[in-house]
């Protein structure tokens, strides 16, 4: 997504210094020599590519920073990152999930008002968090994406100016917990569609619409009610950065086919190593079980109010059988 990014900045102009993490070396090369190998093209030529010991360069000067890593290398790239940085500077994250930080489970936004208050106080924290739907691959290929941009106060609207093009649509909202919220757990309710799917799609292909519309349908009564239980907007729910997302998520994509892999029969761990293996990285695995651990410690999650969530935690990570769980899910459907 990071790659993805630079697309509509280069069509307005914007001079891109794109920089690649200590595990990104290859990506890196490749685009060096003019392809890049997940967009399956080459990158724009307003792009400066470097390499991970470059970072000082590549943000020297720098109007505006965008960090596009995995939830689990979040914090160690943000310390990096804040360590060379000379002046406050607006950071737009598009990292999906919640960050482990000094013995807590949190969303991103707040891990970086931490890292960033520290070292230049209270009254700088410049920051967006980019929702969805957005897949890396359609936006390269300038096929027209909407999306949400959740920003710490209106003096950030510029960066609307930024990235908006005629196939690349922003809409703002300054509930940043909201977008960060539905970011992470549509990830979580996507891995429950893609079970759906692996349990009935081969023996039935397209004619189990029924149980997909069911377990569609209370993943977004979930989103919903964790979004209002922590004090955020119902819309960004019902929004692009909520049911939105979670469509394009459950439709196709890492956690959908996670959750295929499980609905198939195979082992939850086997399957997520097996896509690690394969460079797939299905954000939600850890999301579900970080994503509980948020919820407990804000006292909001009840066994009544997120019955997808406890199907899933007990599939993934409670060592139930699969058909068991489901069954129980059924039985004890309320909405």
């Amino acid at each position: 997504m990071g790659s993805a990014f630079v697309f509509p900045l280069s069509d307005n102009g914007i001079e891109v210094n794109l920089w690649g993490t200590w595990l990104d070396r290859e990506i890196v090369d490749s685009c060096k020599r003019g392809f890049h190998p997940k967009l399956k093209k080459p990158l724009p030529d307003r792009v400066s590519l470097y390499y991970s010991e470059e970072l000082e360069e590549a943000v020297d000067g720098a109007d505006f920073i965008a960090v596009a890593v995995t939830s689990e290398g979040f914090s160690p790239v943000l310390k990096r990152l804040v360590s060379v940085l000379e002046k406050p500077t607006p950071v737009i994250c598009l990292t999906k999930g919640f960050v482990e930080y000094e013995g807590h489970v949190i969303l991103p936004s707040k891990c970086a008002q931490n890292m960033l208050m520290k070292k230049f106080g209270g009254s700088n924290f410049m920051w967006c968090s980019v929702g969805g739907p957005v897949k890396a691959v359609e936006l390269s290929r300038f096929i027209p994406t909407a999306t949400v941009f959740g920003i710490s106060d209106n003096s950030l609207i510029r960066v609307k100016d930024f990235f908006s093009t005629p196939y690349y649509r922003i809409v703002v909202t300054e509930d940043i917990n909201g977008v960060e919220l539905c970011s992470a757990f549509k990830n979580v309710y996507s891995m429950a569609v893609g079970v759906c799917d692996g349990m009935y799609d081969v023996k039935y292909p397209d004619n189990y619409h029924n149980f997909r519309a069911m377990v569609f349908t209370q993943g977004v009564l979930e989103l919903l009610r964790i979004v209002k239980a922590l004090g955020c907007s119902p819309e960004t729910a019902y929004g692009l950065g909520g049911v939105g997302d979670f469509h394009v998520t459950s439709s196709s994509g890492r956690n959908r086919l996670l959750g295929y892999k499980i609905g198939m029969g195979v082992e939850p761990e086997k399957a997520y190593r097996e896509m690690l293996e394969e460079d797939l990285f299905p954000e939600g695995y850890n999301t579900l079980r970080l994503g509980l651990e948020f919820l407990k410690e804000y006292g909001v999650f009840s066994k009544v109010d997120f019955p997808l969530l406890v199907m899933l935690n007990r599939i993934i990570f409670g060592q139930i059988n699969l058909k068991d769980a489901v069954e129980d899910f059924i039985i004890n459907y309320t909405g």
